[in-house]
């Protein structure tokens, strides 16, 4: 077998886009030369890999089993050039990392601060997503690390490093009638309305059990937001709305507090630093991951 790295290339892109076509446009050649090139691949392997009957390609059943050997093949020789060339260059280089709205400025930019003062000619690629479309890219070798909120162990393609412990908890207005009690149960919150994260989210349906092992209605969402920005807590502070977030968000404003309430077992989160798993940490990952631990240490 005489695999060529060209062709794995134009099989992704036969994969991703899901028509011959658009995969040559994307790859930067014709489409007779993309589909040799795939007979190419079928032929080395041994293995029918797509299957073109129909108005679009699908993989196999054998195509499924190769395409994530395809997709590691890959990414690690992109690994292999990205950190050839930082070799060359010394300082200089391109990391590529992905953020969260709930990441990007409460760890991902106090790294930046320290991290680009010390390489002058480093340049960073901040890609902002959710943490399930930020893992894929991880896994593809698209993005070198992300920083991300995890409630749940990642995928088996992927590594996660724990950077910080930070629960979720119910919170309000400093100024709101609950904040003053030293006990709450969530029947005392029935009628409230709420600042949530969305329905399909983990930290939502989190909380909806405990209401529904409680036996009590489901809380009310008067707004559902995708991370608490400075504007939503903002909101929070001036109104009698009560939010679940993270207990972190709880430093960035002092008119907001956690309140003390018995939720029967606690609302796990964690910040954790994503990589790939088995990939060769380049000199500039390794830098970034010292700047991310430092300021987990500092936010502790």
């Amino acid at each position: 077998m005489n695999l060529s790295l060209r062709d794995i290339e134009y099989f992704l892109a036969a994969v991703e886009h899901g028509n011959l076509d658009r995969a040559a446009a994307s790859c930067g050649v014709s489409q007779p030369a993309l589909s040799k090139s795939l007979r190419r691949l079928e032929g080395d392997t041994g293995l029918g890999l797509l299957d073109r009957s129909g108005r679009g390609l699908r993989l196999t059943s054998a195509g499924l089993v190769f395409l994530e050997h395809a997709r590691k093949l890959w990414a690690e020789y992109l690994d292999a050039v990205r950190h050839a060339t930082e070799l060359r260059v010394g300082q200089a280089g391109l990391l590529r990392v992905g953020v969260t709205g709930a990441t990007v400025d409460s760890v991902a930019m106090p790294a930046m601060r320290r991290l680009l003062p010390r390489r002058p000619a480093l340049r960073v690629q901040l890609t902002q997503g959710l943490s399930d479309d930020l893992n894929e890219q991880v896994a593809s070798g698209k993005l070198d690390l992300a920083v991300t909120p995890i409630y749940a162990d990642v995928p088996l393609t992927l590594h996660q490093e724990l950077i910080v412990d930070d629960k979720l908890c119910v919170a309000a207005s400093r100024r709101h009638p609950l904040a003053a009690r030293r006990k709450l149960a969530l029947r005392d919150l029935t009628g409230l309305r709420w600042i949530l994260p969305k329905p399909s989210s983990i930290a939502r349906n989190a909380l909806d059990s405990r209401y529904a092992d409680s036996k009590l209605p489901l809380p009310a969402a008067a707004l559902e937001v995708e991370h608490f920005s400075k504007g939503t807590l903002e909101l929070l502070a001036h109104s009698d709305l009560l939010a679940l977030l993270p207990q972190s968000a709880l430093g960035s404003s002092g008119d907001v507090v956690a309140l003390p309430v018995a939720l029967g077992r606690p609302l796990p989160r964690s910040i954790a630093l994503i990589s790939r798993q088995g990939t060769t940490w380049s000199p500039l990952m390794n830098e970034f991951r010292r700047a991310i631990l430092d300021c987990a240490a500092a936010m502790a």
